[in-house]
Parts: structure tokens; C-alpha cells; sequence
């Protein structure tokens, strides 16, 4: 084997593996809000920011969450229990974002799951800062996904719940990532996490991500594009021997 032949070789593997685990996706999450593949957007994308540059979120998403919230998007309201302060409307509004504008998120969307996704890995320091901003606005019930009563055509808080404080149901961030959005997301202590918001300036943080759910296959490619390598090396050491 020559040495242009091994470079090319090994330079196949490098690039398949990025590809895997560092490429930007070119699909997103299948809903009703969401686009075919992710996109640049223009001056009608008036909320959800971070994204602008390359989002899975519609423009008429963004308007509309920018006019009226979730009432008309989804029938629900996130003051269910009265008034929420601004500062956790912030952080319930870019988890919306999150979800319908990441591109990233499609790593997280098994196929049985259509529109959903599990256990994206959320940052700790996120998941904090989000639970320290709610702590003591009100909500009726625990999982935001599946506990809410559908009532009059509205999401509303079942007739045998109460309203009790985000420190009430989740205790800390870590309750509160892993519990209120169902297995959507995950408490993550390590690097390897995402953020509801960023400063788009600097890019999306959230591709550097490696997928948890993928971590077996990674487990096991890993080890296959060792040994590639170092076959391919050793050919090349016998040829210069």
C-alpha cells in the first residue's frame, strides 16, 4: 500500500467519523411547527433568536409565539395558576423555542416517538438557573406533557389538583429538568449538554453534542476505527520496512 492510498484511506475514516458525531443535521423533528430541514431565517423571525441563523421553527411559529404565547399554538396557557413572574416566562419560552427551533434535537427523536424527543441532556447550570427563576411561581401539576386535563377545548389543570410552587413539585434543577417535560430532557453534570439559548454570534453550541442515546453505537464504532487504522498502519510500516 502507498502512502497517498493509507492518507486517503484514513482521511475516509476521520471525515465518517465527524460525519457521525459533529455534522449539522439536514432533517428536523416531524410537527406541525417545525420545517423539513433547518434554514437561515429573515426579518419576519421575530422571536426565538438564537436560532436565526439555521432553525427548524417556522417564522409564523415565532410570530405567533411572539403575539399570544402558547394559547392558540397548543390551547394552553403556561399561568395556569395565576400570574408567573417574567423571569420564568422567560425560561418556559425559550424551552418552546428549544424544542420547535433546534436542529440538534432530531438526534434525540427515536422513530417510534414521531414528534417527540427523550433525554436531551440539559446543563446543569441551565437547569439551575431555570428552577432558581420559577421557584416560587405556581403550577398544578408535575409532568407538563401528559398531567394536564383537556377540558373545553383547552389544556387546563385537573379538578383533583392543586397548585403548589415549582419548589414544591421539583425541589431543585435537577427535579425540575427531569420531571416537568416527561423524558424529554436530562440533568446532565458533564460538558456534553445543551442550552435553551445562546448567543447565536458565537454559534450553536448544541452541535458539539454527542447524542447519550447514541453513546452504544459509539461504544462500538469507536473501536472498529481503531482497528482500521491501525491496519492500515501497519500496511504502511511493512511497505516502508
Amino acid at each position: 500500500m502507498n502512502k497517498v492510498l493509507f492518507i486517503r484511506l484514513a482521511t475516509l475514516v476521520i471525515l465518517d467519523f465527524q460525519w457521525c458525531y459533529g455534522a449539522n443535521p439536514d432533517t428536523c423533528v416531524s410537527g406541525p411547527w417545525h420545517k423539513p430541514k433547518p434554514t437561515q431565517e429573515g426579518a419576519d423571525y421575530v422571536e426565538c433568536l438564537s436560532w436565526k441563523s439555521m432553525s427548524c421553527c417556522t417564522a409564523n411559529f415565532t410570530k405567533e409565539l411572539a403575539a399570544n404565547k402558547v394559547l392558540n399554538l397548543y390551547n394552553f396557557r403556561w399561568n395556569h395558576c395565576g400570574n408567573i413572574s417574567q423571569a420564568c416566562e422567560t425560561f418556559i419560552k425559550d424551552e418552546e423555542c428549544f424544542y420547535q427551533c433546534e436542529p440538534n434535537l432530531i438526534y434525540y427523536n427515536p422513530a417510534e416517538a414521531n414528534d417527540t424527543v427523550r433525554d436531551v441532556p440539559i446543563c446543569a447550570s441551565y437547569c439551575n438557573a431555570w428552577f432558581e427563576a420559577c421557584k416560587d411561581d405556581q403550577t398544578c401539576v408535575e409532568d407538563w406533557q401528559k398531567d394536564f386535563a383537556y377540558i373545553a377545548g383547552i389544556y387546563t389543570c385537573p379538578a383533583s389538583s392543586m397548585c403548589k410552587t415549582y419548589a414544591e413539585w421539583y425541589k431543585n434543577g435537577k427535579g425540575l429538568c427531569d420531571k416537568m417535560w416527561g423524558r424529554s430532557f436530562k440533568y446532565e453534570e458533564s460538558d456534553n449538554c445543551m442550552l435553551m439559548t445562546f448567543n447565536s454570534s458565537k454559534g450553536n453550541p448544541n452541535t458539539k453534542v454527542m447524542p447519550r442515546t447514541s453513546s452504544a453505537d459509539f461504544n462500538s464504532v469507536v473501536p472498529a476505527l481503531l482497528e482500521i487504522v491501525c491496519i492500515l498502519t501497519a500496511a504502511l510500516l511493512s511497505e516502508c520496512l
